[in-house]
């Protein structure tokens, strides 16, 4: 990381930055250019490790790449924001949060399991919502990948504060 003073170390921002981001970008190797896919995500931690699941189709084209190699990289960003400071064009710069990992996909088809990435991309992505049990059926066709990072790096150019 070119500018240590933006790596973020702290775990628990890590945490609550992963627990409020809704999409990941998850890449694959292909033949010519890497395959670059946006995913809703649920996230599990062990310690300072991190497992997300992310659901989709059975077969298609994530399916076939995971088959050739299931190493793939993510990137998630948030908190956006122009920070303006003045009329000059180096005054200018953006504030932003960000992590990039790199891990490992596995394809996930015991149904305990499915069930319980399923109800963690719920809760995920709409907490408060409150919904009828996940019939079996609709568990058994869904395709669910489970992503453990080896690495993972956070950095992050804060808002400059302002004075009143």
């Amino acid at each position: 990381m070119k500018k240590k003073k933006r790596q973020v170390t702290d775990l628990e921002t890590i945490k609550e930055f992963v627990a409020e981001t809704q999409v990941a970008r998850l890449a694959f190797f292909d033949e010519e250019y890497p395959y670059i896919v946006p995913v809703n995500f649920a996230e599990k931690w062990q310690e300072d490790q991190l497992i997300l699941y992310i659901h989709g189709a059975k077969d298609g084209k994530k399916i076939d790449l995971i088959k050739k190699n299931p190493k793939v990289a993510i990137e998630m960003d948030g908190k956006h924001e122009l920070i303006a400071t003045g009329r000059n064009a180096a005054g200018y710069s953006y504030a932003y949060q960000s992590l990039i990992g790199f891990g490992e996909v596995e394809i996930i088809e015991e149904l305990a399991e499915k069930r319980q990435a399923l109800e963690d991309l719920m809760a995920h992505a709409a907490p408060m919502a409150e919904y009828d049990e996940i019939p079996e059926k609709m568990i058994k066709i869904t395709g669910i990948l489970k992503i453990t990072l080896n690495s993972y790096t956070m950095k992050q150019n804060p808002p400059k504060k302002t004075s009143n």
